[in-house]
């Protein structure tokens, strides 16, 4: 693999309340900064292999509507006898159901909401050829369709790699390696899209895209506001970028259009998402509705914290535009 690139009632209270209200912010803040980097290195529970669980769906309510043309479908919290079922960090349509990829390096096959006594197979994903799941397969974080029909490719963020596992996940077929230094700490590939024959890779900065077509991997800029990409996916021609943001008040997130434009690629419309500010999210898959637009589905990624919480959330997006 070459790696290349192309490019103030009282006046003695309100000090007081002002200095606790500034203090808490800073801790959120540290919090919401530092907790995925904090669990880089943090020690794991022991996973057993292959587990299928009852998996609960517990309707949960947002504060906003959605943004048109954004229609909010439903939003679940998800539950399970597994502490594997946390970290997600990916998500993609897999027949009728859904499957996902958590941080850990677990794969979660799962019903969508309204299947009869729903369960969750858990499972963990092998390492190199031969080998036990290592721990370094902690910092998957994105999940895309093979273009050649062949499995599934996994963007381990940390390691700077790509690897292409078959349909069921049992082995792995392939590995793209980027240098170790291409891209920050915690900072590398956060989202994966498949285009005809290629594989559009978007680091976490949110400043460029990288086509990778067979063994050749290039660069492009990518216009806009930058903004932490959290995940990508084809939507009914439309490429959309999961962004979120933190801040002092929790996160922010939205979706965002992305075409080609001249030698690179541009951010266009965004679409707000009125999730909860400890609402992490992190995981983006689209399919088609039958009477035209698409099902967005959206995980949420609780950081392995019992204050946050493991969400699917969908949105019905109308209109089919034309393809990018």
């Amino acid at each position: 693999m070459t790696d290349s690139t192309s490019t103030g009632g009282e006046r003695t209270a309100q000090p007081r309340l002002s200095r606790l209200t500034i203090v808490a912010g800073f801790a959120l803040a540290a919090i919401v900064f530092l907790a995925e980097d904090a669990l880089l290195s943090a020690p794991r529970h022991s996973a057993p292999g292959h587990r299928s669980v009852a998996l609960e769906f517990t309707p949960v309510d947002f504060a906003g509507p959605a943004t048109p043309p954004l229609q909010l479908a439903g939003a679940w919290r998800l539950r399970a006898d597994d502490r594997r079922l946390g970290g997600v960090s990916a998500l993609a349509v897999a027949g009728g159901g859904l499957v996902a990829i958590t941080d850990s390096g677990a794969v979660l096959r799962f019903p969508k909401p309204g299947a009869n006594r729903p369960t969750i197979a858990i499972d963990l994903l092998p390492g190199e050829p031969g080998q036990a799941p290592p721990k370094s397969s902690r910092d998957s974080e994105a999940l895309a369709r093979d273009p050649q029909r062949r499995g599934w490719w996994v963007a381990f963020e940390n390691r700077n790699l790509l690897r292409l596992y078959d349909h069921r996940f049992n082995r792995s077929l392939a590995t793209i390696r980027f240098a170790r230094d291409r891209w920050p700490r915690n900072a590398g590939i956060e989202g994966v899209a498949a285009a005809p024959g290629a594989l559009l890779l978007f680091p976490e900065l949110g400043t460029s895209v990288v086509r990778v077509t067979g063994a050749r991997a290039v660069e492009f800029p990518l216009d806009g506001a930058p903004t932490r990409i959290a995940d990508a996916a084809w939507a009914g021609g439309r490429l959309l970028l999961l962004e979120r943001q933190p801040s002092l008040l929790g996160f922010t997130s939205a979706l965002v259009e992305v075409r080609r434009a001249g030698g690179g690629y541009v951010k266009g419309r965004r679409y707000p998402l009125a999730l909860g500010p400890r609402d992490n999210p992190e995981a983006l898959a689209a399919e088609p509705l039958p009477g035209g637009g698409t099902r967005l589905w959206l995980m949420t990624d609780d950081n392995h914290q019992p204050w946050m919480r493991t969400l699917l959330v969908a949105y019905d997006l109308k209109g089919n535009p034309p393809a990018l």
